[in-house]
């Protein structure tokens, strides 16, 4: 007697990048699994959960072509969904640098959208770029081999088209966006450099008391999987 398929209850979560929401099931034992060594390389979890992602979706979404930010809300979103334990995380005093385990609330994650953040700006008068989001793929692709993206790479990279004197060029070769990246001036280039400054980012804003010298410390963490940062 054959074993009975698995039916699943399936929940909508809203894909940024796409401005839609898709259905997705929980994550089964098979994803969890994945991810039962943290201190795997970045590639490798990344790998992991782009592929969670995809299977939760029944294949409607593509993990590896999603921004890094939208594979967070995601992944956090499913985590919620299937009612995974969040752990807690160790950070550090800015005071006396006792290290405190902090407990983290899954709903304390959230896209924070700059509002100046444009894909589409004027390099100078006759020249408009348009920029795209570097997925989760060219991410993986490129800390196999070094631990940090080259910046400059990746801007090249993310060029989308390129428009002059009212001419849109979108067939580029990646070598041609890295000379059209290196010949830019440093005024031109910030443009460019703003883009990925004000890209959405998934944050959580932590306080807690040092269990050592009582200091309120007040951190932002900058993605799922990122440090804490202290601000104000």
């Amino acid at each position: 007697m054959a074993l009975p398929s698995p039916k699943y209850d399936l929940t909508d979560i809203y894909v940024f990048s796409l401005d839609e929401k898709v259905p997705f099931r929980p994550l089964l034992v098979k994803e969890e699994r994945l991810l039962q060594s943290p201190d795997s390389p970045r590639d490798v979890v990344l790998k992991y959960i782009s592929e969670s992602i995809t299977n939760c979706s029944l294949g409607r979404v593509d993990g590896t072509t999603l921004p890094i930010f939208d594979l967070q809300s995601i992944w956090i979103a499913l985590t919620k969904l299937s009612k995974v334990e969040m752990p807690d995380w160790l950070i550090t005093c800015m005071e006396c640098a006792t290290v405190n385990t902090v407990s983290l609330e899954l709903d304390d994650f959230r896209i924070v959208y700059d509002e100046t953040h444009a894909p589409r700006f004027l390099l100078k008068d006759d020249l408009i770029v348009t920029m795209r989001y570097p997925t989760a793929g060219e991410i993986m692709e490129s800390t196999k081999v070094e631990e940090y993206v080259e910046f400059y790479d990746m801007a090249s990279i993310c060029i989308e088209s390129v428009e002059h004197d009212g001419e849109v060029i979108t067939d580029i070769s990646i070598e041609e966006k890295v000379e059209f990246i290196d010949n830019l001036t440093k005024r031109e280039f910030e443009g460019i450099r703003l883009f990925f400054a004000t890209i959405p980012v998934v944050q959580n804003a932590i306080k807690f008391d040092c269990v050592e010298c009582e200091t309120e410390n007040a951190a932002i963490m900058n993605g799922y999987f990122g440090d804490a940062e202290y601000g104000e």
